[in-house]
């Protein structure tokens, strides 16, 4: 890897701090230009790339624009519920889900890994509709 060590670090201490929500590249290259670090859009997209290689980070496109959150060791180890319309994750620590887990693993050959988010609408929005 050739990357600067600062710029690195920089990278990966914005998503860490904003962990609660997903971020784009523009939103990251704005906080390297502010913390007066010049870096390239294709050295951001390269790092992010390695990190959700290493699994420490999450995707999801939306509005044809990828963002990134960083998977804490708290979150490596269940699913998530994303609301389509707020945005709110929750954590699902739920046994039940484990056995569906398994059961598409036994039944249709297929592993889930922990960092499936299913999508959907949380009690509040739901009951704004």
């Amino acid at each position: 890897m050739n990357y600067n060590t600062e710029q690195r670090k920089l990278i990966e201490e914005y998503i860490m701090t904003n962990q609660e929500k997903f971020v784009n590249v523009e939103e990251i290259k704005k906080y390297m230009e502010k913390n007066n670090r010049k870096v390239g859009t294709t050295t951001i997209y390269r790092y992010l790339n390695n990190l959700e290689q290493e699994e420490k980070i999450r995707t999801e496109i939306k509005e044809h624009t990828k963002y990134y959150q960083y998977i804490s060791n708290e979150c490596s180890n269940h699913f998530h519920l994303k609301c389509k319309k707020c945005g709110e994750t929750i954590h699902l620590d739920c046994k039940d889900f484990e056995e569906v887990n398994e059961h598409i693993q036994k039944e249709h050959k297929f592993k889930l890994d922990h960092n499936t988010i299913i999508y959907g609408l949380c009690e509040k929005c739901e009951e704004a509709k």
